[in-house]
């Protein structure tokens, strides 16, 4: 059979054009149905994050409730063993079994509290108390020398007092900031493994139909949705292994018994525990089948639409080629000449009609795409800030397309917000970052190379690239860039740059380490001020500085409880600078201001103020400490509140006048104090009064404990007596009234700081230097 020329084109138009037909539809399957994959991939991770979060939020708040209970003082008495008498001894294991009590009771999470001496070998808990020759299993003494200042145990079996029990146990130190050779005890809460089981549980709406489970880094089970798992090891199993040699998060998939099984997994950064659910590969993917159903359908019922219309234009439109070409062979029939003439121009006029269109449309897709550039930039951008975009060959050509040009390696982010003195308005804002982001390129590619993007509501992302040199190298480079973008856009447009920057990585994969750094680094304004480049480098990460800062707040409450407001403002304007030097985080200045005003608070209901219409007062406490832009700002509420509080004191003890029996009872305590056997039933059988009675009494008119109040009168009496340098330290103990000198070493160390000979030194030392002056 002979093809006109016209069939021929038709034919091998249509060839390619079905063919691009196929290809389109192929590929927007492969990439629909392969991006419902990763994100179903990506969705069973995230569902393990948020265990992981849920966790780590529990066990840090379990963390600072264990830190605040340590530091009672009958938590002193018991770790030191520290007890004039049998009787004082008891009462102190009275009172603290019962604060033990209402921490279980108030907290649903705990299980059981477990406190162990390690100087009297005792165990104390809110339901017994062992001691240290009857205790058949003392497992908490096994951890006295650990490493660090506490460990989470995973899954064990712990006796309580009452029943045993499936455990989780967070071991802290005591004192808290203390190495293995000076450590006097422990303390330890326990967390039911249901209630992790139940974290589980709660992530996952319905049965997902396969296992969620976690495991430490010795792949012993901590918790399984099947009980009877829990205490088994799994290290003896393949895909086990392959997760235990992996940090962060990550999938593969393994066939077990015949059956393909979909493995995900996470890594704690807190516990360093592993969080794994094993899935069926055909449930993973099971809300797919649809999906792949329709497109196919879909692309079937396109493919027939287009090669019908496909060929109906093809022939209309070749239709006066071949009649022209007719003409010029002689091929064509002989027909009326005005008529001819009419169907030819009429033909040709439709073909030079068809191609006018076609170059119409290539120049409007042409400025399509010049003015989605900026849209694709941003998306590149966004997706290697986020994670998605790993493989520098699989972005290159879409960067170079764009515009943008980055090195293969090397990569430093940081995270840029634009601020003015009055604010910014939102019209404003877009304009001055797009400002921004064109300073930040034209500078970075002077010498290296980089890209930045508005992230909005004032906030820009900057990527650097390096074609050389080491990380430090780079690192510090790009600090230099910084400095010229700060002065750029405050010389030109007035505006307050603040940019915190990320480490130097080597690999693009690395690229949302950095970025999350940056975001890090920039939380710091609140410390460091605005218009400021902020290094993560430059950053303190010790939490050991918070500590001592927590220290730092026991002078500051007794001067709130002395009302001695000139003390009390210095001391706090010390500890906000101490915090600023120290380069603690935004968080823990928070943190800080907020456990000052609680220590405070306590003060006050030790005065006998009413704690509840004192917070009632002030509000939202957590949401202002919060919302501080800066550390002035935390301060400077601080300040007030305790000024407040400072004054309610005074007030109280204005209306509280004289009492008698009270002005009875200080005289004759300050004249007997040095009898050994002096206590508060001799001071009840000597006036007649109840001990209770006079318990209450000293506690509202002297705000201490009698037993405070007495071993405060013989310390005080002591240290008079140690400026005589010949005095033996046994003598002295026994005329203030201690028949065991351990106790009154014990006794003035909690009370001065120092040892009675470290006390008599400084003393000596002061007035010598005092004299040679």
């Amino acid at each position: 059979m002979k093809f006109s020329i016209s069939g021929k084109v038709m034919f091998i138009y249509s060839l390619v054009f079905i063919t691009i037909i196929f290809l389109t539809f192929w590929l927007s399957y492969a990439g629909t149905v392969g991006r419902l994959e990763q994100d179903l991939k990506n969705t069973h991770i995230a569902l393990l994050k948020q265990i992981d979060d849920k966790i780590e939020i529990v066990f840090r708040q379990t963390e600072r409730d264990l830190l605040n209970m340590s530091q009672e003082l009958e938590y002193v008495y018991f770790m030191y063993d520290s007890y004039d008498d049998a009787a004082q001894k008891y009462s102190n294991f009275f009172g603290l079994s019962n604060k033990l009590k209402t921490v279980v009771h108030t907290n649903e999470l705990f299980t059981s509290i477990f406190l162990y001496s390690e100087v009297s070998g005792d165990i104390l808990t809110d339901k017994t108390y062992m001691k240290r020759d009857v205790s058949e299993d003392n497992w908490l003494a096994t951890y006295i020398k650990m490493k660090g200042h506490s460990k989470w145990l995973t899954t064990h079996k712990v006796w309580d007092g009452e029943k045993e029990q499936d455990v989780v146990t967070l071991i802290r130190s005591y004192p808290s900031i203390s190495s293995p050779e000076y450590r006097k005890g422990l303390v330890a809460i326990n967390i039911s493994e249901d209630v992790l089981y139940r974290m589980i549980k709660d992530v996952y709406e319905e049965d997902h139909g396969g296992h969620t489970f976690i495991i430490d880094d010795q792949a012993n089970i901590v918790t399984h949705d099947d009980s009877t798992q829990l205490y088994k090891n799994l290290s003896d199993i393949s895909y086990i292994q392959q997760i235990l040699s992996h940090n962060g998060s990550g999938h593969f998939t393994v066939k077990m018994e015949g059956i393909e099984q979909s493995i995900f997994y996470t890594a704690s950064n807190y516990t360093g525990w592993r969080i794994v659910s094993v899935i069926p590969k055909s449930k993973v993917y099971q809300p797919l089948e649809s999906t792949r159903s329709l497109m196919i359908a879909f692309a079937v019922g396109m493919v027939l639409l287009a090669l019908t219309v496909l060929f109906y234009v093809n022939r209309r439109t070749f239709k006066p080629l071949d009649r022209l070409v007719g003409k010029m062979s002689g091929a064509l029939k002989p027909v009326h000449p005005e008529h001819e003439s009419m169907r030819s121009v009429v033909g040709l006029g439709y073909l030079e009609t068809v191609f006018d269109q076609m170059f119409v449309d290539r120049e409007q897709l042409e400025k399509q795409v010049r003015d989605s550039k900026p849209v694709l930039k941003w998306r590149i951008i966004l997706d290697m800030l986020s994670g998605y975009r790993t493989e520098y060959a699989s972005v290159r050509h879409h960067l170079e397309f764009t515009g943008i040009h980055l090195f293969s390696e090397r990569f430093v982010v940081c995270t840029a917000e634009i601020g003015k003195e009055g604010g910014v308005s939102p019209k404003d804002e877009t304009l001055y970052t797009y400002a921004l982001c064109n300073v930040a390129e034209e500078l970075m590619n002077m010498e290296h190379s980089g890209a930045a993007v508005d992230l909005g509501a004032g906030f820009a992302a900057i990527v650097f690239s390096f074609a050389e040199g080491d990380m430090e190298q780079n690192h510090l480079r790009a600090l230099a860039v910084l400095e010229l973008v700060l002065d750029v856009m405050k010389r030109q447009f007035g505006l307050q740059v603040t940019i915190g920057v990320g480490r130097c990585y080597q690999d693009m994969k690395d690229i949302p380490i950095s970025y999350e750094e940056s975001q890090k680094a920039l939380q710091y304004k609140m410390v460091i001020g605005r218009h400021s480049v902020i290094s993560i480098e430059d950053l303190g990460t010790d939490n050991q500085d918070y500590y001592r800062m927590i220290k730092m707040t026991d002078r500051i409450a007794e001067a709130l409880k002395q009302t001695e407001n000139e003390k009390l403002e210095g001391y706090i304007t010390e500890l906000f600078q101490e915090a600023v030097n120290g380069s603690l985080s935004p968080d823990l200045i928070k943190q800080l201001s907020y456990d000052l005003i609680m220590k405070s608070l306590q003060v006050v209901a030790s005065v006998g103020i009413n704690t509840e219409e004192t917070l009632e007062e002030m509000g939202n406490l957590h949401q202002r400490i919060h919302q501080c832009d800066n550390w002035q700002d935390a301060q400077r509420i601080v300040k007030t509140i305790l000024e407040r509080l400072a004054g309610k004191i005074e007030g109280k003890r204005s209306q509280r006048g004289n009492n008698k029996t009270i002005d009875k009872l200080l005289p004759y305590i300050r004249e007997h104090y040095r009898d050994s056997g002096f206590s508060l039933e001799l001071l009840s059988e000597k006036f007649q009064l109840n001990p209770t009675y006079i318990s209450k009494l000293f506690k509202e008119y002297t705000e201490k404990n009698f037993i405070d109040y007495l071993i405060e009168i013989r310390i005080n009496a002591s240290k008079e007596l140690l400026v005589v340098k010949n005095r033996k330290i046994n003598d002295i103990a026994e005329r203030v009234g201690y028949t065991n000198t351990r106790s009154y070493l014990r006794a003035f160390k909690k009370y001065t700081g120092m040892t009675p000979t470290e006390y008599r030194e400084w003393v000596l030392e002061s007035e010598e230097k005092a004299a040679s002056e």
